[in-house]
């Protein structure tokens, strides 16, 4: 055992991590207010909810539901079906299978739009609430061949949009961003978004809402179903990722970092949840998984039906992103579970953690920073503690299910105010 290589990492080096906010008063999170019913004299007819797949409403957005049905005499969710549309109408809609990832090939897109421009012509809604970039971009087009009186364009995250730097990638995000001001600049769009940088992203490339926006806490948790959790009395220390196995999601870092721990002779369990999408961009197989656990003792949940038996056996959460994270939810319940973070210093992710408060924020792409940063957790339960009953009080303060319900509750009064 090299003992130097292993007090090497960690070692306690101020380079390695960026410097913690100043002060919360800079960051413009929603109010705590959510009243016991919203703020309308009437409901509207209908509206549409438009979104990637049946199976992210339901992990995301029941609580958006609830608050569309408080609008509307009926709410229409449209998005592609994975087997959970029924869950889907259960909730007390009706649904659409139709699916609103945009193509890549232009012509494809084209028709894609038109089909979509051909359900909204035929639902006649009131209002349309496009969720996700793929979405709004597709509603987008859609709405330059139909007319809606009202629309809701709802970000969780610009994704590898906002880094990419190939000449592709520019010219697709110039594209979008022309779409986005083209349909932002109508007195009858509201904007939400997850974070400040989305929101300061759109308005320095022209697509400005004026003060039609609101800056949510992510989907919002419930932090009485995700209660606090205290130490667990794992011998080895669990550190878990959860998301999907994407490159953007930082799950190749991941493996990386516990490579470097192995060979600092650091003990760390290594824990991986979530599904592959060999077909995504950046995606892992499974077979790469699989082999990366068998190397480094590591264990793989593709599917996890209850998160709080995660962090009822886990002791850290680790999120490397490379960027373009709305407000990631599986880091807000692990705040939830008193579980301390360690995120990348990204959009979405530095809006919840406060480098050295709720856990530690490392550099994107850079696996010896998370490494040292999972070592530093992994050998101080103290730490890990105190770390974690801050990471639950700073949801507490602005990112509940409740703060997002009365926060969309306001937009959408502020929505129909604007007709009159």
């Amino acid at each position: 055992m090299r003992r130097d290589g292993r007090q090497a990492l960690l070692q306690d080096r101020e380079e390695d991590f960026p410097a913690p906010y100043a002060a919360d008063a800079t960051i413009p999170y929603v109010p705590a207010y959510a009243p016991e019913r919203p703020p309308f004299s009437e409901l509207c007819r209908k509206v549409v909810l438009l979104a990637d797949t049946d199976s992210f409403v339901l992990s995301h957005f029941q609580p958006l539901i609830g608050v569309l049905r408080e609008v509307a005499h009926e709410v229409v969710v449209i998005a592609r079906g994975t087997g959970r549309l029924a869950y889907v109408e259960s909730l007390g809609t009706r649904v659409i299978d139709f699916d609103p990832a945009a193509p890549r090939s232009a012509a494809r897109q084209a028709g894609a739009a038109w089909n979509l421009a051909r359900i909204l012509e035929a639902e006649a809604p009131d209002v349309l609430h496009t969720i996700g970039l793929k979405p709004c971009v597709l509603s987008s087009l859609a709405l330059k061949l139909v007319t809606v009186p009202r629309i809701v364009v709802h970000m969780t995250g610009i994704g590898t949009l906002r880094f990419a730097q190939d000449r592709r990638s520019r010219l697709v995000r110039g594209g979008v961003m022309r779409l986005f001001g083209s349909l932002l600049k109508h007195p009858n769009v509201f904007l939400l978004v997850e974070n400040r940088d989305d929101l300061a992203l759109l308005r320095d490339n022209a697509a400005d809402p004026g003060g039609r926006f609101a800056i949510l806490g992510g989907a919002g948790v419930d932090p009485r179903l995700l209660p606090a959790l205290g130490l667990t009395n794992n011998p080895i220390p669990v550190a878990a990722f959860v998301g999907r196995m994407v490159r953007a999601k930082g799950a190749d870092i991941f493996m990386r970092a516990i490579e470097i721990l192995t060979q600092h002779e650091v003990r760390v369990q290594p824990l991986m949840c979530g599904e592959c999408e060999e077909q995504a961009s950046g995606g892992l197989r499974p077979n790469q998984v699989k082999a990366w656990c068998q190397d480094y003792a590591g264990v793989w949940r593709d599917h996890v039906p209850d998160i709080r038996e995660v962090w009822q056996n886990a002791d850290i959460f680790v999120l490397p992103a490379r960027g373009g994270e709305g407000m990631p939810r599986a880091m807000l319940e692990a705040a939830a579970s008193q579980r301390p973070l360690i995120v990348s210093n990204v959009p979405g992710c530095k809006d919840f953690v406060r480098n050295g408060v709720e856990g530690f924020l490392v550099n994107p792409d850079d696996p010896q920073s998370l490494a040292h940063a999972i070592a530093r957790l992994a050998s101080d339960s103290f730490l890990r503690h105190r770390m974690g009953e801050a990471a639950r009080m700073r949801l507490l303060h602005g990112f509940t299910e409740d703060h997002v319900v009365g926060a969309l509750r306001q937009s959408y009064a502020s929505l129909f105010q604007a007709r009159r």
